[in-house]
Parts: structure tokens; sequence; C-alpha cells
């Protein structure tokens, strides 16, 4: 046969979640059974598609696994294949029914919350739209769009071969099958939007026309909202656009969380100076109780201007350190360095370190040590202006460069007589520098093997 002459597409009859929506709050919704008003539309249902067909017409049912849908279906088919009042053309043993887990209805997230919550979600999908709006813990029309695109391409495969029957019948749910006509027919998600949803038990009907290259003809006339609201207005005048809510809470109407939101206070933006003490002095962890000497007292003022409470308290730290408050082998070692008797700490960052880089871990060798020492920190650039006290840096200069140089003299002098180490570890003490050009070559790098 190939192509079927046929498409129907058939919404179910009434549930109970139809009449009463809170019973999804107990009973998971591919269990909702139909109520009598909705057997009663099945077995019409039933009667209206026997109608409809010919004689010689085969049927090929696709359906819904939810359990209001095969419901449907059983209705429809007691009807159709009744011999009363006269023999039916369509024995049940003839009709192919399968189910089709892609023609479900959209997932509405397990148990459905209260009534109240429930409420508050339609009318925020209502605003949000209805294709895009994703339910909590379930799917949005897109995502359904998703599937049914699949069982498009899947019937498409179906009607290429000979014997598939002429009429098909696709048993689902109301936004099911506008996203199916949607995905067939290229709607665009505007007008599915103003689409309508279809009545229980509803034929939607597309006939194939040979004249017209083998397509399939909508022969019902859709429903939307806007010939609804043009058709009130018609009779009641123009109708006073709803203020649109504000969304993303619980409520609807309450702020959102994030206007909900305590403020943090914010932190006071305070300046502690730290003047950073000799190296020698930081370095002691504790005085020892035999000292005679004590270390230098820290005094800690805070001042804070009651006459203008917007700016923030400043903590000042200062350190005063004198000659006399100094131990006796800080004196000794400014005597010996000729520095001045009072001693103005500087602030860690101005503690440059080899590279300049804010410390003095850059500090590893006596030449390094010498150069720091004699470095001028009051000509750092960006600082501005010469440090006090710094009178003999010039002086202080010279000494360390001719102190370096004579460091460096001597360093050259011990790695003359100091052991070498060879490319491919330490050099055994004993075996000197006898070895063969052999063993040499194969201790090397150039006849090593990696």
């Amino acid at each position: 046969m190939g192509r079927p002459r046929l498409i129907i597409v058939v919404r179910h009859a009434q549930s109970e979640g139809n009449r009463n929506r809170s019973i999804h709050q107990i009973t998971p919704d591919h269990r909702v059974k139909l109520t009598q008003t909705g057997w009663d539309q099945a077995f019409a249902a039933g009667s209206h598609l026997r109608s409809m067909l010919h004689p010689d017409d085969t049927l090929q049912f696709f359906i819904s696994p939810y359990r209001r849908t095969r419901e449907t279906t059983d209705g429809i088919l007691s009807t159709l294949t009744s011999d009363d009042p006269s023999p039916s053309p369509f024995p049940r043993h003839t009709i192919n029914v399968w189910e089709e887990p892609r023609l479900r209805e959209q997932d509405f997230g397990n148990f459905q919350p209260s009534s109240g919550e429930m409420e508050r979600m339609w009318k925020e999908r209502a605003e949000y739209g209805h294709f895009f709006y994703r339910i909590p813990s379930g799917e949005s029309a897109a995502d359904a769009y998703d599937r049914v695109s699949g069982f498009n391409e899947s019937l498409w495969r179906q009607f290429n071969e000979a014997d598939f029957p002429s009429v098909c019948v696709l048993v689902t749910h109301g936004l099911m099958t506008r996203v199916f006509l949607m995905k067939w027919y290229h709607w665009s998600v505007e007008y599915f939007e103003d689409l309508r949803n279809v009545g229980h038990c509803e034929f939607v009907v597309m006939e194939r026309r040979d004249e017209k290259g083998g397509r399939y003809l909508l022969r019902n006339q859709m429903r939307t909202w806007s010939e609804l609201k043009r058709a009130r207005e018609d009779l009641h005048g123009p109708v006073e656009d709803i203020p649109k809510k504000r969304w993303g809470s619980s409520g609807g109407d309450s702020p959102s969380a994030g206007e909900q939101e305590k403020k943090r206070p914010k932190r006071q933006d305070t300046a502690i100076h730290a003047p950073l003490a000799p190296p020698d002095l930081l370095l002691r962890p504790t005085a020892s109780e035999e000292d005679s000497e004590a270390l230098p007292s820290i005094s800690t003022t805070i001042s804070n201007d009651d006459s203008a409470p917007s700016k923030p308290t400043k903590l000042h730290r200062s350190v005063d350190i004198s000659s006399s408050d100094l131990p006796q082998r800080l004196r000794d070692e400014q005597k010996a360095h000729k520095s001045p008797d009072t001693l103005k700490p500087r602030p860690m960052w101005l503690q440059a370190g080899r590279d300049f880089g804010g410390s003095e871990s850059g500090m590893s060798t006596p030449v390094a040590v010498d150069e720091q020492r004699g470095f001028d920190f009051g000509k750092i650039p960006g600082v501005g202006g010469e440090r006090k006290g710094s009178q003999n840096s010039e002086e202080q200069r010279k000494r360390s460069v001719e102190s370096g140089e004579e460091v460096k003299r001597a360093g050259r002098e011990n790695t003359e007589t100091m052991a070498r180490a060879d490319a491919l570890g330490d050099q055994d003490e004993e075996e000197g520098d006898g070895l063969s050009d052999e063993e040499r070559r194969d201790r090397s790098v150039r006849g090593s093997v990696y």
C-alpha cells in the first residue's frame, strides 16, 4: 500500500485528572484512568471512525502507553469492531495496535505538588510560554518535540513498506497532538503558542492528496487564542491586558530570592601600617628568660574620628626601637656596619630581594647578602625620595662591591680544588681524573642511552 491515505490523530477521552487535578498528588500520571464520561466519549469515537473508513481499509494504531490512552483505544475498538447494529468490516484480529512510548504525555515530574503550587506553575507557564517552559523535574514542550521528531522519522520509514495499512491512527495527548502537527507541517513556535488545545476524542485528520505530490493536507481548522480574543472583543469590547507578575519565587508576587537575601556587612577598609622589625629580631620566636635584655615594646593605638563616622577606622602600629632598647648583639652589629644609632624599620614590601621581588628569599650567597645590605632602598622606583639616614649610601655601595669581589675571588680559588660532578652523577673521589678515554666517553651524556 505504501503511504496511508489517512493519518488520524486522536486525543484521549476525559480522565480523572481532567476532572480533578489534585489526583496527580496521589496517583502517578501514567496510571490515571478514564471517567465514565470518558468511556462514553471513547465509544462514540469508535462509531465516528467506523463511519469515516472504507470497507477495504486496513488499520494501524500507535498509542501512548498511559492508561487513559489505552482505555480510550479499547473503547474505540469495541465499537469499531462491534457487529451491532450490523457486522463490522474490521475484525479485531486484522487491526495492528502498537504502543509507542514516544507518544506519551509531557512529563510533569512524578507526583505533582499541592494545588496552590500547581496553579501558580500553570500561570507561570502561560506567561513564560508553553513550548520552552520546563516543568520542575519534568519536561518542556521542546523536549517532547525532540522525541516526536524521532517518531516521525520512524513513521516515514515504515511508509515505504508495501504492506503498510491504508489508515494510521495515533491515540495520544493534547499537547503531543499539537507538537506532532508542529513537526509535520513545520509550524513556528509562535503559532504553536497561539494554538488552543484539542478536545477529548477529537479527530485531527490528515488526508493524502496525490495530485499535490502525495502531501498530507490538514482537514481540521485549528482553533487559536488570537481568534478567541478577537471574538470576545467584538462582543464585549477591548480587553485590558493583565499586568505581568514577577516570577522566580514560590509566591509569584513576593520578591525574588536574591532580593530576600540579607545584604552581608561589608568589611571595613582598615589601613594597617605594620613596619617590619629588623630580621634578626623577627627570627627570634620568643625572648629567653635568661636574657637580661628585653625585647622592644610594641605600642598599639587606635584612632577613631567621631566627627566623620563614614571613614573607616585605621589601626596604627608603631615599633620604636632605640639603641638602648636593643640587645647587645644587635648594637654590636650596628657598630660593625656603621649604621645609624636609631633603626627605622621599613615596610615589608620595601625588603627587596635579589630579584626585587619584595622578599629576602633571593639572598642565597654572601655576595647577594652584601649587595642587598649595601643597596639603597630609598632609590627604588615608585617609592620617591631618598630614605632618611642614607648619607653614607655611596660609601656603603663601594664597600659592598669590594667585599663582593673578595668573595668572588675566594670562590674561584675554592672551585679549582673542589671535586666536580660528571654528567651522570657525582664522581668517585678515589677515581679522580685517572679515567680512561673509553670510560669518560661511556659516562658522558653522548655515550649514554636514554
